[in-house]
């Protein structure tokens, strides 16, 4: 019984517009015979060939002037978490998740030649996003120029290469689309580049979790000194492809064609003049992106009544640019830390008309200590590696608050932030504020 909960939703939102639609609605959107434009139509049925339908029930109009296209849009998502305690102190979250936008539109008019009507302009756009696992290279060498990941990347595109050639019998270019997508899948998600999927849109969405454990507080040997303590742990990975449309040469597409297809029941089939195989999609943009946030964290209460916070956060987006098959990758690293402590009936001395006047009220006293390092980097293949962006951030914020009464406190900060860029185009600075804050509340 440790599986709490699993819940699950599945989210479809779909759209048509058709233009040129003549009969005139009479009631519930029918016509007055009760044929146009169909009770499927009317209750929310996107049948994507109703522009057919009403063409053969002469619904359309036949002006050849016609502009608006007839387009088509759906939304689909797909969200799964699950809720699981194998302990009674150690709750463990897993989502997956996956998303899909895709929008199809063409002229479909009357045309005088043919006296018929015609489709004209078939267009498919869209965006894939869809949760992965990519921790089996998140602590590989991914940091300095020289990354072992993305060497494995570069002979991935060779094995990919061979793959695609021989099961298909076509002849793919080394860094064609289809072959440098799956090559940047396999290597950064650690899986081999001889079993690993050709497709560029996965179609698993795979887990993301969360840890939280708070039972160390409750171990004998930590109970007289600690009231709590939380242990926390969370990862996140998603890919994304960020924009496709389908090439021109490809006619036959539209929005009831899962593109999660391609590569693995349908392959590239149009060549271009120079003898090239031409992708059915066209694909700008794949990304990567992994985060631990917090890789590790540590939440404390002792029973003096001191709380201290550690936490530390990295981050990784891997772009990979199809036009060039470079790959920019981000890195961050962030460590943050936090003690606070309050003293009970603090004595604070005040001189009012020549007398001194203790008055005893809580003080706290709060530190705040972050370490941001960031790092872009550019990949090239059979090129040299740049630095392109980047800085070091140290952060130091020390606080102190007393409370005089219910309306009057008073609070002393000190706040140090500095920056050092990696870049010769950019400039280090710092900034160094301090003072004092007098806080009277009106309010009765």
């Amino acid at each position: 019984m440790s599986v709490r909960s699993i819940n699950g939703t599945y989210n479809v939102s779909q759209g048509t517009i058709l233009p040129g639609f003549t009969p005139s609605p009479y009631l519930l959107g029918m016509d007055k015979g009760y044929a146009a434009p169909g009770w499927d139509f009317i209750l929310g049925g996107q049948d994507p060939n109703i522009r057919f339908r009403a063409k053969d029930n002469g619904w359309l109009t036949q002006n050849p002037r016609l502009t608006q296209p007839f387009s088509q849009t759906r939304n689909k998502d797909i969200t799964l978490r699950a809720n699981v305690e194998p302990a009674n102190d150690l709750r463990i979250q897993m989502d997956m998740k996956k998303s899909s936008m895709a929008s199809f539109q063409e002229i479909f008019r009357y045309d005088l030649e043919s006296e018929g009507f015609v489709s004209q302009s078939p267009s498919l756009t869209g965006s894939y996003k869809i949760t992965t696992i990519s921790i089996r290279t998140a602590f590989r060498n991914n940091t300095s120029l020289n990354s072992t990941v993305f060497r494995e990347f570069e002979n991935s595109i060779k094995t990919m290469q061979e793959r695609f050639n021989q099961i298909t019998g076509n002849s793919y270019e080394l860094k064609s689309q289809d072959v440098v997508i799956p090559a940047f899948i396999a290597a950064y998600t650690g899986k081999s580049a001889q079993t690993g999927s050709l497709s560029p849109f996965p179609g698993l969405p795979l887990p993301n979790w969360r840890l939280d454990y708070n039972g160390l507080s409750k171990l004998e040997l930590f109970k007289s000194i600690f009231q709590s303590v939380t242990l926390t742990h969370a990862y996140s990975s998603n890919y994304s492809v960020i924009n496709y449309n389908n090439s021109l040469e490809y006619t036959s597409v539209g929005i009831n064609q899962p593109v999660e297809k391609y590569n693995s029941a349908s392959f590239a089939s149009q060549r271009n003049d120079q003898g090239k195989l031409i992708p059915q999609y066209v694909i700008g943009q794949v990304m990567i992106s992994e985060t631990f946030a917090p890789l590790i964290g540590v939440n404390v209460r002792t029973q003096s009544k001191m709380s201290i916070r550690f936490e530390y956060k990295t981050k990784r987006d891997l772009a990979l640019n199809i036009s060039n098959a470079q790959v920019t990758e981000l890195n961050s690293k962030d460590w943050s830390a936090e003690v606070g402590f309050t003293k009970n009936n603090f004595k604070l001395p005040f001189k009012d008309r020549g007398r001194v006047v203790t008055v005893k009220n809580d003080m706290t006293f709060r530190l705040n200590v972050s370490v941001t390092n960031n790092q872009t980097i550019q990949r090239k293949i059979e090129d040299v590696n740049t630095v392109t962006n980047g800085n070091y951030n140290f952060q130091l914020r020390p606080n102190i608050n007393y409370v005089v009464n219910k309306k009057l406190s008073l609070q002393f900060y000190f706040e140090r932030n500095s920056n050092t860029p990696y870049i010769s185009s950019a400039f280090p600075r710092a900034t160094t504020r301090f003072g004092t804050k007098i806080l009277f509340d009106l309010a009765q």
